[in-house]
């Protein structure tokens, strides 16, 4: 029994770990000057029309994906 606590708790600290590190890209990306913007947009543009020309399958989202995609497609979470 033990053995699944620390095996929990590992998983969400990971977890944890992954949202603040995608927050932070979030940020990040908020101060970015619109050329540099659009130039990543143009590129996964052409990365999505790779993948779907290749047929090639998405990967599975982790928990931290899910959890970020959740928070952000709720946009009355970050009012205050």
């Amino acid at each position: 029994m033990p053995g699944s606590i620390f095996r929990t708790l590992t998983h969400s600290l990971t977890t944890m770990l992954a949202v603040a590190s995608d927050l932070a890209h979030l940020l990040v990306l908020g101060i970015r000057s619109r050329r540099a913007l659009a130039a990543e947009n143009l590129y996964l543009r052409k990365q999505l029309a790779l993948f779907q020309e290749r047929k090639e399958k998405p990967r599975r989202a982790n928990a931290s994906t899910r959890l970020v995609m959740v928070l952000l497609a709720r946009p009355y979470v970050f009012v205050a």
